[in-house]
């Protein structure tokens, strides 16, 4: 098992209009002049705000949204932020850095890095900072219709079971833990969320290229997945500039294309191929979280592999 660890500090910016956080990632498509766009973010929170990343509006995620809460009790506009779901959302929030309290309609729990607290449909919570800067991130589904109980749960029950999935056994530049923190674990609608913990520096994370969406050839129908990748990446080098290559070839496309995300950026991996590359000198982890198209229909492992690379894993 690959232990978790914290990468890169807290990094803020001011506040963030959701068509300011839409960015635009461009890769060439390889053996053409063809330019692909592929829906990037800007994850940055602002102190003592919650901040829509990832909305209807500034993407083409039809069930998943995205926000952003860093809260710092020693900021004079420091307050308990208050999130009340719609009646078909629920909601997943993920403790990235630091500690909080998280009060649900049902109960109060003390978290810490990695752990989160699962939401039920139209439930209300109350998020605060006990001691220091907190940062947490909510990752939503909407279009649901059964309310599931709001659970916690703590990263440290997960790691050593069946749910902390060692990977890349073949590839040593791909050995990784895959931490799946809502899984058959929790009851829930459509969301399927975890973190990835790579083994070494330069490393190769979602290997081999595997695709979940519901279009083209490939495309898995009802049983597809829609999927955001939060990533946080730190360099060895002094000054350097930490990225990862994402792959963004779609199915049946026979050559990868990569796009560049940056630390503290989300990619909507949805439409294409995923793994991702990270130069020698830079360590990366990332938070994915799936979407099912169908409500309940939350297997982890319907997808498809790139022809040719089944037994890559």
């Amino acid at each position: 098992m690959i232990p978790t660890r914290q990468i890169g500090p807290i990094i803020t910016a001011p506040p963030l209009s959701a068509a300011q956080r839409r960015l635009h990632g461009r890769a060439v498509v390889p053996g053409s002049d063809a330019l692909r766009t592929v829906e990037l973010f800007d994850t940055r929170g602002t102190i003592n705000r919650y901040q829509e990343v990832i909305t209807a509006g500034n993407s083409s995620f039809e069930f998943l949204r995205m926000a952003r809460v860093i809260l710092d009790p020693a900021a004079p506009s420091y307050e308990p932020i208050e999130v009340t779901l719609p009646p078909d959302a629920e909601a997943i929030f993920y403790v990235n850095r630091g500690k909080a309290n998280i009060e649900s309609s049902t109960a109060s729990h003390a978290l810490g890095m990695g752990d989160l607290v699962y939401a039920g449909i139209g439930d209300r919570i109350l998020v605060s900072a006990p001691e220091g800067i907190c940062d947490i991130s909510e990752y939503r589904a909407v279009h649901c219709h059964t309310r599931y109980p709001t659970v916690l749960v703590r990263h440290a029950d997960i790691e050593g079971t069946p749910l902390a999935a060692d990977v890349g056994a073949k590839r040593p530049m791909s050995k990784r833990t895959v931490y799946k923190l809502v899984d058959q674990n929790i009851q829930a609608c459509r969301l399927l969320f975890g973190d990835t913990f790579m083994g070494q520096r330069g490393g190769v994370g979602s290997y081999p290229p595997h695709f979940h969406g519901p279009d083209g050839p490939s495309g898995l129908g009802s049983e597809a997945k829609e999927e955001i990748y939060h990533f946080r990446c730190t360099s060895d080098i002094e000054g350097d500039t930490p990225y990862v290559l994402q792959n963004c070839a779609r199915p049946p496309e026979k050559v990868n294309t990569y796009v560049h995300v940056f630390d503290e950026q989300a990619i909507n991996v949805t439409p294409n191929y995923h793994d991702t590359i990270a130069p020698p000198s830079v360590d990366f982890m990332f938070v994915w979280c799936l979407g099912a198209f169908t409500e309940n229909v939350r297997d982890w492992s319907a997808i498809v592999t790139r022809p040719g690379y089944e037994d890559e894993w």
